[in-house]
This record gives structure tokens, sequence and C-alpha cells, in this order.
């Protein structure tokens, strides 16, 4: 069956006076077209607004109840066809989602032929299979194969991109080296500027950034140095002062009257014999020396005050006081 027989007759719209009701229209809208509105004429202005809307609605409403009464026929007809042919939708509908059944069953097919090609090609790689998988829909088009066969330009276009993705391994591999090697250089961690890497920059953009930083550290360190240096010589220069003053305090003391020490003190010197760490140089005696002055150099060392001031206290008591040290120092 492919034939349709309909006969309808073409309905026809005729207005009577047509002429009259057009010459209405342009009287009422010649009327008002020229309106001026001010505000001592604006209550009967809205006024006249109001009645020729309501005119144009009249009419409108009017068109519209026309219209339907002519479309009527035709409405009843389409509701008349929908209905006969409804079983032969249905019909259709059944078909359909039984061949889109078997074409998923198919597809399902071809995709666990892609999964098999890419498991294959990315073999003995450090690629894992399943990054393609937003892939997989594309490439298992019935297009690209002949029944569950592939065909050469779908495993071509699978080839390429594994082998994209193989060359962005590589080329991470040597921009990581580079990296590495030039923080390595710079004598800095790599770790940072390999995150870098990873997050999406650029290889320059991180050999600046390690350029940067290098510099940076450079200058810390230098500014660090030099602190330090600095510090070091205000600690040295206290030193110094503080080694002067003990110096010239020790020398003051020698030098002063000595300090007076209880009676029994010096026969307990005398019953004292030198410790290690004291050093007593004489002078050899001799006789019959002539009524002047000699000069001798004695090297003695004290290991406190209170020893110097015993010492010194037995020499004055035992006639020789007249004495005076020339250099005198913490050693």
């Amino acid at each position: 069956m492919n034939e349709f027989n309909v006969t309808f007759e073409p309905a026809k719209i005729e207005v009577l006076d047509r002429e009259k009701f057009e010459e209405q229209i342009n009287s009422i809208a010649q009327a008002n077209s020229n309106r001026l509105v001010t505000i001592d004429s604006m209550a009967d202005d809205k006024k006249a607004r109001a009645e020729l809307r309501k005119l144009s609605k009249s009419l409108n409403d009017e068109k519209i109840r026309i219209k339907k009464e002519y479309n009527q026929p035709l409405t009843e007809f389409e509701a008349w066809f929908k209905k006969a042919v409804e079983v032969l939708e249905q019909a259709i509908s059944q078909i359909d989602s039984g061949i889109k059944e078997v074409e998923a069953e198919q597809k399902e097919e071809r995709k666990k032929v892609v999964h098999e090609l890419l498991i294959e090609l990315t073999a003995d790689t450090e690629l894992d299979s399943r990054i393609f998988e937003g892939l997989v829909d594309d490439w298992a088009k019935s297009s690209n194969f002949n029944d569950i066969k592939p065909k050469k330009q779908v495993i071509d276009s699978i080839t390429y991109v594994i082998d994209g993705e193989k060359q962005k391994i590589a080329d991470y591999k040597a921009n990581k080296e580079t990296i590495s090697n030039f923080c390595f250089g710079s004598n800095v961690s790599d770790t940072p500027y390999i995150r870098m890497l990873d997050s999406g920059k650029s290889v320059s953009e991180v050999m600046s950034a390690i350029s940067e930083d290098a510099l940076f550290e450079k200058q810390r360190k230098e500014a660090e140095e030099k602190r330090k240096e600095a510090e070091k010589q205000r600690q040295a220069e206290l030193e110094k002062q503080k080694q002067e003053y003990e110096t010239r305090k020790l020398e003051e003391s020698f030098n002063s009257p000595a300090i007076e020490q209880p009676e029994n003190l010096q026969s307990e010197l005398e019953k004292d014999e030198p410790t290690s760490n004291e050093e007593v140089v004489e002078v050899p005696e001799t006789e019959n020396l002539p009524n002047e002055k000699y000069m001798a150099l004695i090297e003695i060392y004290f290991s406190s005050i209170e020893e110097k001031n015993q010492w010194k206290q037995v020499m004055i008591d035992n006639g020789f006081g007249d004495f005076k040290a020339t250099e005198f120092r913490k050693i």
C-alpha cells in the first residue's frame, strides 16, 4: 500500500463590505493619529487609548474565531489521521528497538576489539591502555569496521595517538633530566621544580624560576656570610678589648702596693714547693758584688691572681720589693 487518497474543497473566506470596513478603520485611525497629549488632555487621551485597544482586541478576537472555524475540517482530519497510523508507528518503534539492541551488541563487540588493540599496542611501554578510554566509542564506530574486523584507518588512528603519548613521556623524561641537571649545577633541590613541570609549566618557565631562586639563594648566602664575618670581627674586637682590659687590670694590680698578708703566710709559702704551672728563674748568687744595680729578667707563671699576690708579698718581705713588671699578660 503506497496510496493515500483524499479529496477536499478549499474554503472561501469572503469579507462583506470590505471597502466600508477599511474606510471606517482608516477614519478612526486618522482621527487619533495627530492627537497631542498634554497634562490638561491626559484624562481624555487615556480614555481614547482604552477605546482603541478595546476595538483592536474585538477585531482580533473575531479573526481568531473565523480562523478556528476555517481550520475545523483540517483539525478533524489531523486527529483522525494520527489515530489511524498509530499502529504503524508502534510497529516501527518495535523494529527500531530491536535494531538498536543488535547495534548496541555489535558496538560492544567492536569496543572489545578496540580494547584488545590498545592492550596489544601499549604492551612493553609505560602507557596504561585505560587512559584512552574516552576515545574508544569513537574508534568503535561501524564505519571503522568491516563487520567486526577493524579497518586500517582505525588501526592507524590508534597507533598515532599511542605514539603521541609515548613521545610525551619521552619529552617529559628529557625535560625532567634537564631540570634536575640545572638544579644540580645551581646547588638547589629539584623537587619543587619537578612539581612545577607536572602542574603544566613549560621547561623555559621552570628554568627561569630556578635561575631566579638560585640567584636569590646565592645573594642570601653571601649576605649571611658577610653577617657572620662581621659578627666574627665584632666578637674578635670585643675579645681583644676584654683581653686588653684584663691585662691592664693585672698590670695595675701587679705594680700596686703589696696587699697585707697574715703573719704566718710567709712561713707557709716557704714550705710550698713550686707547682707544675710555676716556673722560677733565679739569678745566680755572686760574691763581693760592687755597690751597683743589676737587672735580671725573670719569667714567672702564676695560676691565679692570689698566687701572684702571695709571691709578691714574699719578695717584699725578703727585701726584694724594688721591682716592676715590664710585661704582664694573660696566656
